[in-house]
This record gives structure tokens, sequence and C-alpha cells, in this order.
């Protein structure tokens, strides 16, 4: 996953090419955890819906959010997926809100990257509130 953290507090995870940049991405992820300041993960259904990571893959990044789960849990106000015309499965929802529970933020579903944005700064200001 790419790291877009250009309009921070909103923390976009964006779709990538190659397995490699997810060492990066960690990286990325820890120096907005050692920023100590509220942010919201927003992300396209499509890069949620991506099945491509291999077992090894899937292993590591379980571990890096274990890792970090109490960091996550204090400092994310919340995350995002952009549904776009397709609306996420059941299945895909229920297992966000399963995962949030287990980190300790909701997920929210929207249509367009401007509602993302709207809802994302919503959640911040209720979160510094």
């Amino acid at each position: 996953m790419q790291i877009d953290e250009s309009a921070f507090p909103l923390v976009f995870l964006r779709p990538h090419e190659t397995s490699a940049e997810d060492f990066s991405a960690e990286a990325r992820l820890e120096a907005i955890f050692d920023r100590e300041e509220r942010f919201v993960l927003i992300t396209p259904f499509s890069s949620v819906d991506d099945h491509d990571d291999s077992p090894a893959e899937e292993r590591r990044k379980a571990l890096f959010f274990k890792r970090n789960r109490d960091r996550l849990r204090r400092l994310c106000a919340g995350a995002i997926v952009i549904e776009g015309d397709r609306p996420a499965p059941i299945p895909v929802r229920l297992a966000a809100q399963t995962l949030g529970k287990a980190f300790g933020f909701d997920f929210y579903f929207v249509r367009t990257e401007a509602d993302a944005v709207d809802r994302a700064a919503r959640l911040v200001r209720r979160s510094v509130a």
C-alpha cells in the first residue's frame, strides 16, 4: 500500500504496484504514530477488496497491526472506505466492523472521496473535543 499523508490528519491508504512498498508503508505508518496526533485512515474499496497478498505478507501485516494496536486505538479517530459506485458487500462491512472493534475505532463507508474528507473532518473534530 502507498501512504499519502499530505492532507494530515487525513491519511490515505492507496493500492500499490509491488509488495516491496509495504515495508516502506509500515515505516511511514510508524512515523505517523510517532507524531502522537489523531488521524483518520481513508482507503478506496478496491484496496480493501484486494486479495493478492501472499500468506507471508498477510502475516507480516497482521503482526505489524498487532504490535501497534494500542497506538492505533489511541490515535486513529476512524477509518473510511470509499465505495464509489460499487457498494461493499455485507461480509466486507461485517469484517470491517469486527476489525474496528478489535482496534478500537469505527469504520465508515462512503460513496466519494469528497464524502470521505467531510466525514473525516467531523471525526477529527469530535475526537479532539
